[in-house]
């Protein structure tokens, strides 16, 4: 619609129809008093002509107002994260202090006094770290319990040794050493007074020879 051109014959509009009710008055009013409202309703209908045309400049102003402000909008485009999976460099598959109990502890360190009592640090480290390397070796269980009560296997497990022997905190202290750092890492079978039967020879600490699986 355009507004301009119907503020600007309101106007004309509004006299026309005025002069028509002036005229169908007749004679009956003087001269003066129908210029007089004629002049009345010119200024009337000229100031709404101009309230027409200021509402129509302030809507247009608005409106244009809105088309800038979304003409200079920033277009923000969404970036796709990357997604990160986590490769472990190695798989560490070796015992750990913080992933063997308390109670799996004092056990290896009972069986480390039944089995090696009168046996050197050094031997008893190496009795410590036979079960520890049983416990990583595919050949064997891997939990301390199913390694030391393994048949045939500990003899002080079953012939009555490891009732006699206690639990020491020295041993105990032992245990979690070799758990954090091995003093050896292949040896598996001992035996007292010679070699085993079974892998491959490797030393001897004091009455015990020690031997790696292959």
């Amino acid at each position: 619609m355009d507004w301009i051109a119907l503020a600007q014959g309101i106007p004309i509009g509004i006299w026309q129809t005025a002069l028509g009710s002036v005229q169908k008055t007749g004679g009956g009013q003087p001269d003066i008093f129908k210029e007089t409202y004629m002049k009345k309703i010119t200024v009337i209908a000229s100031a709404f002509s101009l309230c027409v045309i200021l509402i129509f400049s302030i809507t247009t102003h608005s409106a244009g107002s809105e088309i800038s402000a979304d003409s200079q909008a920033i277009e923000i485009t969404p970036v796709s994260m990357p997604v990160v999976t986590y490769i472990p460099i190695e798989d560490i598959s070796e015992s750990s202090a913080e992933e063997i109990a308390e109670e799996d502890i004092s056990l290896i360190a009972l069986v480390t006094m039944a089995e090696a009592e009168g046996e050197c640090e050094k031997g008893k480290r190496l009795v410590i770290d036979t079960i520890l390397n049983r416990m990583d070796s595919e050949h064997f269980p891997d939990t301390v319990y199913d390694v030391i009560y393994q048949p045939y296997q500990f003899s002080s497990m079953w012939n009555g040794r490891v009732d006699r022997c206690e639990v020491r905190d020295d041993i105990c202290q032992l245990v979690k050493e070799e758990l954090e750092v091995r003093t050896n890492y292949d040896v598996i079978f001992f035996t007292a007074g010679c070699y085993s039967d079974y892998g491959v020879p490797m030393f001897q600490v004091e009455h015990h020879y020690f031997s790696s699986y292959e």
